[in-house]
């Protein structure tokens, strides 16, 4: 137990949080019809995955929370190493996940998979009920960054949120992953204020919105993030109305929706009439 008379422990560390999507319904789904030992099967496996990396990559499995871990790396580790080992961690729980609990479930939820967030900085290391602990805003953080992924963003595949200050020194490490900047607002943090913060995509990218602007001659909004929630299997196949892009940006006035998006790696522009038809890709 750590006393009032102890030397302060401070460590930097990379801190890495991730979370299973959709955990209360598959497990109330699971309970139902009393397959739970799947579940529990499923997180013990996850864990002795991260065990065994954790050995392997030189990281601290620090802590379960209830649907997802904590991890701590070095300070100075190697962002793009971080990045692989949760995208093939993703792959690994993807596969796993279909082929013991989804057939299994009565009400499969629409987002399945994994979230990440990570942030850095200085942890105060303290004993508690013979137990190593670590306090700071680095872990506050990076919890926060996980939650704030939407189910929006997870239509594009999986996802890290990462504090700008760390994306900004591993910039070139990350680069591959499609970043893209972002602010959320996160609570507790900055008292309600947007966080200005990195999204990166972690699993391949075979369909993903870029940019969208509907506009007319005299006014012009972005609607990437609605245009986005319009994904349906992979692909979007709906007509350019004003109610689902948001509202009208000009009433009366003809308009078009512009968008950029990634189909297989490469870049494709499209611009589509109002009330025309859009398939993408």
């Amino acid at each position: 137990m750590t006393e009032l008379a102890d030397e302060l422990q401070i460590e930097k560390r990379i801190v890495l949080v991730t979370d299973i999507c959709s955990s209360s319904e598959i497990m109330e789904d699971l309970l139902r019809t009393e397959h739970i030992a799947i579940w529990r099967n499923l997180l013990i496996n996850l864990k002795e995955q991260l065990a065994k990396k954790s050995k392997e990559l030189d990281f601290e499995l620090y802590k379960f929370t209830g649907d997802g871990w904590i991890l701590l790396f070095g300070s100075d580790y190697d962002g793009r190493q971080i990045l692989n080992f949760i995208s093939k961690l993703s792959a690994q729980f993807e596969q796993e996940f279909k082929d013991s609990i989804f057939r299994h479930l009565e009400n499969p939820p629409d987002i399945t998979g994994l979230t990440f967030g990570m942030d850095s900085g200085s942890l105060v290391r303290i004993v508690m009920m013979e137990r190593q602990e670590y306090v700071g805003r680095a872990i506050n953080l990076a919890c926060r960054l996980q939650s704030a992924i939407t189910e929006t963003d997870i239509l594009s595949g999986y996802q890290v949120i990462i504090s700008n200050p760390l994306f900004q020194r591993m910039e070139k490490e990350m680069e591959d992953f499609h970043p893209d900047l972002i602010s959320r607002r996160l609570k507790n943090i900055i008292r309600g204020g947007r966080f200005q913060c990195y999204r990166l995509s972690i699993s391949e990218v075979p369909f993903k919105i870029n940019r969208a602007d509907y506009y007319s001659e005299n006014n012009s909004v972005t609607v990437t993030e609605e245009l986005i929630s319009l994904i349906k299997g992979n692909r979007i196949d709906t007509f350019v109305f004003n109610h689902f892009l948001g509202g009208d940006p000009d009433p009366g006035e003809k308009k078009r929706l512009d968008v950029e998006y990634v189909c297989n790696g490469e870049v494709h522009k499209i611009s589509v009439k109002e009330k025309a038809r859009i398939q993408l890709p």
